[in-house]
């Protein structure tokens, strides 16, 4: 039986604990089906010409807004000893992880037509979960697997599109590609509508991979790794800038008495992140993440895996919105959809944030929620992984 080939964002040097993790799951649920996986690894090797055609689209797709924080965050790590210091260290770590667990599943291909006659080596081409068809990844005809060959069966597994609408101007290739997607499934419910919206291809909203695996499968994964944190705490996972949800946070620390765990400058240097918590670790694997909000007595995030990994293990928590709903960058619905579905919309942060924390979540109930989710989205899996060619 061919290999399944699996499209995730999979990059090193690159410190997204919940990209990692979702395409860590994926392999272990591909596998425990039965299938062997392989991870499609892309290098392009563009010429100048396509390079300079392709850039206006991609400015206006966000590539200008993505290079300017590049430039930013490249300033201030050249500028700041201790934190250029602290990032290498968490990159560092991040990147013996992946080497220990995801690059013996890597297959890599160099240029587009090496990708595209790569493809035939595969029984069935799945793109994984996460923000994968962002507009700003349209013009790489990899994600959303333009790059298949016609013969070979293509699934989408919980992608996202990370934005609530899709740009005039892309929508006719996104109509293209998503109408040779032979299984469609999505991570949010807006995704599913704009799918029905602009193709002709309908979509099956399913549970992120990271849900895929039960709480017993994680503790598994982390087995005996030493704690990165001891004692009671309260584990913060903020990638947001807001100073009063760190006040807040902070006050609520007065009223238990517990330390705070935090994780700083998750994506870029940010002011208020420096001198908050107790304890800052940065040689932290996507595992110690996991490890750490599986520890902690509280939760409190603007993060979505972060809040995924907070029902798994049955946390209580507070989950904060990063985005105004108005801002044309938003990820909240993301959130929004992962809480609808549980029926957890009252930990969505309030502006009483004591309140919340210490209002008990029915776990019996979120469990009755999600069980029916879980299994119709391994039986999407299923069903889709059976139309690998042998």
């Amino acid at each position: 039986m061919k290999a399944i080939g699996c499209v995730i964002a999979y990059f090193k040097n690159h410190n997204n604990y919940g990209t990692s993790l979702q395409g860590f799951a994926t392999i272990k649920a591909i596998e425990h089906e039965g299938y062997k996986c392989r991870l499609i690894q892309y290098q392009k090797s563009d010429s100048l010409f396509k390079k300079i055609r392709l850039a206006p689209l991609m400015f206006i797709s966000g590539g200008w807004q993505a290079y300017k924080k590049k430039i930013k965050k490249k300033k201030i790590t050249e500028s700041t000893s201790s934190y250029a210091k602290d990032i290498n260290i968490r990159t560092s770590v991040n990147n013996q992880w992946k080497s220990q667990y995801m690059d013996s599943y890597c297959d890599l291909y160099i240029g587009y037509n090496n990708l595209k006659s790569g493809s035939k080596n595969y029984g069935l081409i799945i793109v994984g979960s996460d923000q994968v068809w962002t507009p700003l990844g349209l013009y790489s005809k990899f994600f959303n697997l333009l790059f298949v060959d016609d013969s070979i069966p293509r699934m989408s597994y919980a992608s996202s599109f990370g934005v609530s609408k899709i740009p005039s101007w892309q929508i006719k290739t996104t109509c293209k590609y998503l109408d040779k997607i032979n299984k469609l499934s999505v991570r949010e419910i807006r995704g599913k509508e704009i799918i029905e919206e602009i193709s002709h291809n309908k979509a099956q909203v399913v549970l992120d991979p990271t849900l895929l695996l039960s709480q017993s499968q994680w503790r598994e994964e982390i087995g005996d790794k030493k704690p990165k944190a001891e004692g009671k705490y309260i584990f913060c996972y903020l990638l947001g800038k807001d100073e009063k949800v760190r006040k807040e946070i902070n006050h609520f620390k007065k009223i238990t008495g517990l330390k705070i765990v935090a994780m700083r400058h998750i994506d870029e240097f940010i002011a208020c992140d420096e001198g908050f918590g107790d304890e800052a670790p940065y040689n932290i694997d996507p595992l110690d993440f996991v490890q750490l909000i599986a520890n902690a007595e509280f939760v409190c995030t603007d993060s979505f895996h972060c809040t995924v990994f907070s029902t798994i293990f049955h946390k209580q928590f507070v989950t904060f919105y990063r985005f105004l709903n108005t801002n044309s960058d938003s990820r909240n619905s993301r959130i929004d959809s992962i809480l609808n579905l549980l029926g957890l919309e009252d930990r969505l942060y309030n502006g009483n944030l004591t309140s919340q924390m210490f209002s008990k979540i029915d776990y019996n109930t979120v469990e009755q929620k999600k069980n029916p989710l879980l299994k119709s989205s391994l039986e999407f899996l299923k069903s889709g992984l059976a139309l690998s060619k042998k």
